[in-house]
């Protein structure tokens, strides 16, 4: 079935709702918001989405509007405009970044093996919550580690519910709310990843 602009224009109010709003999920209503064809058409950015139809599969188009949101320091914040300047470089290193994501997280693991062994800590002390922001979470905040590794080590390990318990600052808010708005777009072998976390840390 062709993809049409006004289709972009829904996936786009769709994934802003996703990612701003707590009760809308994406996959719950298949991207479905109201919207009127003829207020579509009138928009400055109607060729924007048109041109994005044209070139791109459904897949891609979801795949191109979501960099932008995973991308973007506060998820929340993400307006067309952002997309329409920055949207396909974004795009294209998350394109990138997901097709080595095995790799990827193999350097990540051995960055945070690397940063336990100079500062001789223990595995566990990644995660510790009793003086503010874990370390692992530092590790993210300043890009050492990517989001990815992040997300697929909470899948292995499921960290997050004992911070979001534990932690009560906006940032980490804010960083939780987005990571729990990716993962159901995320494709993971965890069992895989799992077996190499295991294999690092018995090397």
């Amino acid at each position: 079935m062709a993809l049409h602009g006004f289709d972009v224009y829904k996936m786009y109010l769709g994934m802003k709702l996703h990612f701003t709003k707590d009760q809308y999920d994406f996959f719950v209503y298949d991207g479905k918001v109201s919207a009127k064809e003829e207020t579509y058409s009138q928009r400055n950015d109607f060729y924007f989405f048109e041109t994005l139809a044209r070139k791109l599969s459904r897949e891609e188009a979801m795949e191109y509007l979501l960099a932008s949101f995973i991308c973007a320091d506060n998820s929340s914040k993400v307006w067309i405009g952002d997309i329409k300047r920055n949207g396909k470089q974004v795009w294209l290193e998350w394109i990138k970044r997901n097709q080595s994501m095995s790799y990827n997280f193999n350097q990540d693991i051995d960055t945070i093996k690397d940063d336990l062994l100079s500062n001789e800590l223990s595995f566990n002390d990644l995660f510790g919550t009793q003086n503010g922001h874990p370390r692992i979470l530092k590790m993210l905040i300043k890009r050492r580690i990517s989001l990815e590794t992040f997300i697929v080590l909470d899948m292995v390990l499921k960290f997050i519910p004992h911070w979001d318990k534990d932690l009560k600052d906006p940032l980490w808010e804010s960083l939780s709310f987005k990571i729990k708005k990716y993962k159901p777009f995320m494709s993971v072998p965890v069992s895989k990843y799992k077996q190499q976390l295991k294999d690092k840390f018995h090397e």
